[in-house]
């Protein structure tokens, strides 16, 4: 049964550990964990995580309108340098910041 409303609604864990590149097509973490938004109860930003050598070095929290699905290459693309994306960031801490 191909059912059009919920073949675009999916678990969070399909999308966790997926890879997201910036605008030149390198990447630059991947998804670790979503924000709820309280009041609309949709999806309202995703925490980016950043790994160096293995290890977390870093999390970005962005609105989650901010990335867009890449079939190609199975990985969201963000249309950001690593400078803007650290200034369109929310706190380090996302879930800590009362959303």
């Amino acid at each position: 049964m191909n059912n059009p409303i919920q073949s675009h609604k999916f678990s969070s864990d399909r999308f966790e550990g997926t890879a997201v590149v910036g605008q030149g097509g390198d990447r630059i973490g991947s998804i670790e964990s979503a924000a709820i938004d309280r009041t609309s109860g949709s999806l309202s930003h995703v925490v980016i995580a950043v790994t160096w050598f293995g290890f977390v070095a870093t999390r970005y929290m962005l609105p989650w309108h901010r990335l867009d699905y890449d079939h190609q290459i199975a990985a969201y693309r963000v249309g950001l340098t690593p400078g803007q994306l650290q200034a369109a960031s929310l706190p380090q801490n996302p879930f800590g910041c009362g959303l």
